[in-house]
C-alpha cells in the first residue's frame, strides 16, 4: 500500500522538493499552500501524514495543528499523525511542538534521506502503536516478598506490590539506558522540563567505526562494550540510546557548558585506557541551554503572593493578573517551601507577619535551599513602618519592601521593576559567563601552544608536558580536588618545564651522559621557569609546579631543599606524573621501561622521593592499566 503525504507550506519551493524526495521513495504526495486549504481538504480526504509548515502566513503552523485536532473529533476521524517542517533553530518552537502532540519535527532545507526516513519512522510507529493497541491487555499478580519480577501469575496485583516492584532501591548508580521507541517519549518530556524550568542540557551523538581488521562480531561486541561503559561513566539523571549499533545518543541533563568537554574527555580517556585500539570514536556535541527574558519568550511573569490574609491574596492576584502575570496564590510559608520542591517562579511576594512560620524564618529557610532557589527574588509585604524589620528583612536578601494595604499602581511598579532587574543581572552573568569561558580557552590554547614549543626543543619526550597535565590531573582528581583545583594543576603541569626554554638544545638532546657543568644548566630550569611564571598575576599558583616538581620529599631535591609537607602539596603531584612519564617515554639513550620495572620504582621511591600518599594514587592507576596503555603511544 502506498503511504499518502499530505505536504502543506506557503512556499512553492519546498512543496517542489519535499514532493520530489518523497515521490521518489514511493509515496503518494499532495501539495498545498495554506492551513485553511488543508481543513477543506480534510473534510473528504484522510491521508496517514500531513507535513506541515510552523511558519505560514494568516494561519501559522500551531493553529493550523489545533484546528485539524478539532475537525478531526467533529467529523469523529482518526487523528492524522502531524510533522512540523521548520527552519527554526530556536527549541521552544520544538517544545511548543511537542507540547501540542506533534509526532516528529523536521528541519528546512530539506536532507532527503533524512525527510524519507523521518517520515517512515513516524508511519512505522503509528501502524506499531495500532497494532498494540489490538492486544490483550497484561494483567499484574501480586508479588512474593522480594520478588524480582512478575512471573506467570494471573490475579490482579495490590498497590503494595507494585510500589514494591517500581521501588528504587537498587537502582544502580549510572545512566538510565533506553530503546529507541521509550526514548522518544522520555526525551520531549525532559526537552518539556528544560524549557519550563530553564535548565540546560547537552546532547552528544557517538559514531563508532573499526580500528583496523575487525569481523563484524567483534565490532558489534566492542560498540556494545563501548554502550556499557559509557552508561557506568555517567550519572543516574543522564540518558543514553543506541540508536544503531554503531551510534550512541547521550543526553547529559542539567549540565554546565564547561563541564562538556571533560566528560567526554572522561569517557575517552577510561575507554582507551581499556580498550585501546579497539574502535575510532567520533562525536558531535550540541548544547542546550533556554534562559530567554520572560517578555522575549513571550510568556507571562509567574508570582507566588504568600499571605495568611485572603482578602490581601485577592487584591494581590487581581491587580497582578489583570497586568498580565501569572499568580499564585498561598496562606503559609510551609506551603511555600511544599511549591519551591518542584516549581520555580519568578518572583515570592511574602507576607512578614503569619502564624506558625513567619516570612523572616520562611525567608531563611529558602537560603538555606538549592541555588536556583534561593536566588528567586523575594519581596517581603508589610503592615508595619518599624525600621528594624526592613532593615532585617534586607540582610536576609529581599530585594525589596511593599507596604499594606497595597497601592495598585506601586505594587505593579516594584514587581516589574524588580523582574527587569533580575533579568539585567541574568543577562550580564551570562554575559561575563560567556566572556569568563573564552578567555579561558584563549589562555589554556596559548600554554598548550607553550608547551608544545618547550617539548619541541627534546625530539624524544614530545606531548611530554600534556602527558604530566593529564596524570597530574588524574591524581588530583582521585585524591579529592574538585573541578577548579583539577584545572588549576592541569595547567600547572603543562607549564612545569617552562624553565627548559633557557637550556641550550644540544644539552637537552645530548645522547651520552651529562657533564656536571650540563647538569647544573639542567637544574637550573626549575628557577628558570618561575621566574618567567610569577609575572602571570592572574594565576600565582603557575610558578609552583614549574619551581619546586624535583624537590624530594625527603629533603634531597633541587632547587631549594624542601622537605615532606614544606613542598607544596601540587608540585608533590606533579612530581610523581612527571617521574612516571620520565620512566615510560622514549629518551636518546633508551626505550621504555617495562611497566613492572616502573611500578616497582615508584613503589621504592615512596616516602625518600614522592610523598606517600601520592605515590600510592599512582600505583593505583598502574595498576589499573592492565595493558599498559597510560604510556606515551608511538
Amino acid at each position: 500500500m502506498t503511504d499518502w503525504i499530505v505536504v502543506v507550506d506557503d512556499d512553492s519551493t519546498n512543496l517542489k522538493i519535499a514532493g520530489h524526495i518523497l515521490s521518489k521513495q514511493n509515496k503518494r504526495v499532495t501539495a498545498m499552500n495554506s492551513g485553511r486549504a488543508l481543513l477543506d481538504y480534510l473534510k473528504e480526504n484522510q491521508p496517514d501524514l500531513i507535513l506541515l509548515d510552523v511558519m505560514m502566513p494568516e494561519m501559522d503552523g500551531f493553529e493550523t495543528f489545533r484546528k485539524v485536532r478539532e475537525q478531526e473529533k467533529e467529523l469523529a476521524m482518526e487523528e492524522i499523525p502531524i510533522v512540523f517542517m521548520t527552519a527554526d533553530d530556536d527549541m521552544r518552537t520544538e517544545v511548543r511542538g511537542y507540547e501540542m502532540g506533534a509526532a516528529d519535527f523536521v528541519k528546512k532545507p530539506f536532507d532527503p534521506n533524512g525527510l524519507a526516513k523521518r517520515i517512515d519512522e513516524c508511519l512505522s510507529k503509528m501502524r506499531s502503536q495500532a497494532a498494540r493497541g489490538e492486544t490483550k491487555t497484561l494483567v499484574l499478580a501480586p508479588l512474593e516478598e522480594n520478588a524480582e519480577d512478575l512471573g506467570n501469575a494471573e490475579e490482579l496485583a495490590t498497590l503494595k506490590s507494585i510500589s514494591q516492584l517500581l521501588a528504587e532501591k537498587h537502582m544502580p548508580d549510572y545512566a538510565l539506558q533506553l530503546t529507541p521507541e521509550s526514548f522518544v517519549d522520555v526525551y520531549r518530556y525532559v526537552m518539556r522540563y528544560i524549557a519550563r524550568y530553564h535548565k540546560k542540557a547537552c546532547k552528544v551523538l557517538f559514531t563508532l567505526s573499526p580500528f583496523g581488521e575487525q569481523t563484524e562480531e567483534i565490532f558489534q561486541a566492542h560498540c556494545d562494550q563501548f554502550c556499557t561503559c559509557v552508561k557506568q561513566l555517567l550519572r543516574k539523571s543522564d540518558l543514553i540510546m543506541q540508536y544503531r549499533r554503531n551510534q550512541l545518543f547521550i543526553f547529559l541533563t542539567d549540565i554546565k557548558e564547561d563541564a562538556i568537554s571533560q566528560v567526554i574527555g572522561n569517557i575517552m580517556r577510561i575507554w582507551n585506557q581499556r580498550h585501546a585500539e579497539t574502535l575510532s570514536i567520533a562525536y558531535e556535541v550540541e548544547f542546550m541551554q533556554n534562559h530567554a527574558p520572560i517578555e522575549e519568550r513571550g510568556e507571562q511573569a509567574w508570582i507566588v503572593v504568600v499571605d495568611d490574609d485572603v482578602t490581601n491574596l485577592k487584591l494581590a492576584g487581581h491587580v497582578l493578573s489583570k497586568n498580565h502575570m501569572r499568580v499564585t496564590a498561598l496562606k503559609s510559608g510551609t506551603a511555600l517551601l511544599e511549591l519551591l520542591k518542584d516549581h520555580r517562579p519568578n518572583l515570592i511576594l511574602l507576607d512578614v507577619k503569619m502564624p506558625g512560620m513567619d516570612g523572616f524564618e520562611t525567608k531563611s529557610k529558602l537560603m538555606a535551599m538549592e541555588e536556583e532557589i534561593a536566588d528567586i527574588p523575594v519581596i517581603f509585604l508589610t503592615a508595619n513602618d518599624d525600621i528594624d524589620s526592613e532593615r532585617k528583612g534586607l540582610a536576609l536578601g529581599a530585594v525589596d519592601f511593599i507596604r499594606k494595604p497595597f497601592v495598585p499602581e506601586v505594587l505593579v511598579m516594584r514587581v516589574r521593576r524588580i523582574l527587569d532587574m533580575v533579568r539585567l543581572q541574568r543577562n550580564l552573568a551570562e554575559e561575563v559567563e560567556k566572556k569568563t569561558r573564552e578567555n579561558k580557552s584563549l589562555f589554556l590554547h596559548v600554554v598548550k601552544s607553550l608547551a608544545d614549543a618547550i617539548d619541541a626543543k627534546d625530539s624524544y619526550t614530545n606531548g611530554h608536558s600534556g602527558r604530566v597535565a593529564e596524570y597530574s590531573k588524574e591524581i588530583a582528581k582521585r585524591y579529592g580536588y574538585d573541578s577548579k583545583q583539577q584545572s588549576e594543576i592541569y595547567m600547572m603541569g603543562l607549564l612545569h618545564d617552562v624553565g627548559k626554554i633557557g637550556v641550550p638544545d644540544e644539552v637537552i638532546n645530548k645522547p651520552s651522559r651529562l657533564t656536571a657543568e650540563e647538569y647544573e644548566l639542567i637544574k637550573k630550569h626549575p628557577v628558570v621557569g618561575s621566574q618567567i611564571l610569577k609575572n602571570i598575576e592572574e594565576m600565582p599558583s603557575l610558578a609552583t609546579g614549574a619551581r619546586w616538581h624535583h624537590e624530594r620529599y625527603d629533603g634531597k631535591g633541587y632547587p631549594d631543599g624542601l622537605a615532606g609537607e614544606a613542598i607544596p602539596e601540587a608540585a608533590r603531584i606533579i612530581a610523581v606524573a612527571d617521574a612516571y612519564d620520565a620512566m615510560t617515554s622514549y629518551r636518546s639513550y633508551r626505550g621504555v621501561i617495562p611497566q613492572q620495572v616502573v611500578r616497582d620504582e615508584i613503589e621504592c621511591c615512596s616516602g625518600t622521593q614522592f610523598d606517600p600518599k601520592f605515590a600510592e594514587i599512582m600505583l593505583e592507576m598502574i595498576d589499573e592499566d592492565v595493558t599498559y596503555d597510560m604510556k606515551e603511544k608511538r
